[in-house]
């Protein structure tokens, strides 16, 4: 869908205990259920290095996304994962808007 947005957003075991940022991603999901403009979540396990993880979010547009993060709720509802976020990349993040599809 056109306009749609995702969401990227890199973690790290970097402590070896990759069981730990699963069960976090399942914590934080769990909250997240019902959340307005929120379309799917998924975490992502690296093929390449397997403490290396990341959570993709499709949301129905950068307005919803926009409102959910500027919200009261964002900090809560995500703090499970937060000490494993992987800021090694620079931002730790990417939002991209899907301009094309097939």
């Amino acid at each position: 869908m056109i306009g749609v947005v995702r969401v990227l957003v890199y973690y790290s075991a970097a402590n070896g205990d990759a069981g730990s940022v699963i069960d976090a991603y399942r914590r934080v999901n769990m909250g997240m259920r019902g959340t307005a403009g929120l379309l799917s979540s998924q975490l992502l396990r690296s093929t390449l290095d397997p403490s290396e993880f990341a959570v993709l979010s499709e949301w129905t547009s950068l307005s919803e996304f926009n409102a959910w993060e500027q919200g009261s709720r964002h900090k809560g509802q995500t703090s499970a994962l937060r000490s494993y976020r992987d800021d090694e990349r620079g931002k730790g993040y990417g939002i991209y808007e899907v301009v094309d599809q097939f």
